[in-house]
């Protein structure tokens, strides 16, 4: 099912996983390389030393890769299922500000993606994203095994 940004956008800002843990899609790229996301620091999800609790944060790395990879594919004819298959997070820092997260799928991603889905019919590929706060200091990181498979019934076209 192909999406407009926008509508992933309003879709992704009424998710009740994301909403109640105040996780804000910010922008999306139109062909979709990119997403930005802000994890507010507010009172719904301090912990006891008043900075973002660690689930919100690792909350906020889980689907954006999946969904720009789906979309892409998506807008280019291709119907595949795409998910977060595993993931590592290393707190660096506490989060005492609103935290920025940029997703990206580069072009080697996208290749690399078009030749395991054509070969093998899925493909499985470490991701990486941080989280930065308001002065610029990461203060998460995490790696993230996104899998996509064709949909049942449908091989690669590319």
């Amino acid at each position: 099912m192909k999406f407009r940004p926008w509508q992933i956008k309003w879709m992704l800002s009424l998710f009740p996983p994301l909403l109640f843990s105040r996780v804000q899609v910010m922008a999306i790229a139109n062909d979709f390389s990119w997403a930005e996301i802000r994890v507010k620091h507010s009172i719904f999800n301090k912990n006891l030393q008043k900075t973002i609790f660690g689930g919100t944060i690792f909350s906020a790395f889980d689907p954006f890769h999946a969904i720009l990879f789906w979309q892409i594919f998506a807008h280019r004819g291709q119907k595949l299922e795409a998910w977060l298959k595993s993931a590592s997070i290393d707190y660096k820092k506490p989060a005492a500000s609103d935290l920025l997260i940029r997703f990206e799928i580069t072009a080697d991603d996208m290749l690399a993606a078009e030749a395991g889905l054509k070969s093998d019919g899925k493909f499985e590929r470490w991701m990486t994203a941080q989280a930065i706060d308001k002065s610029g200091n990461i203060c998460a990181e995490a790696r993230l095994l996104v899998y996509l498979r064709n949909f049942k019934g449908h091989s690669a076209n590319f």
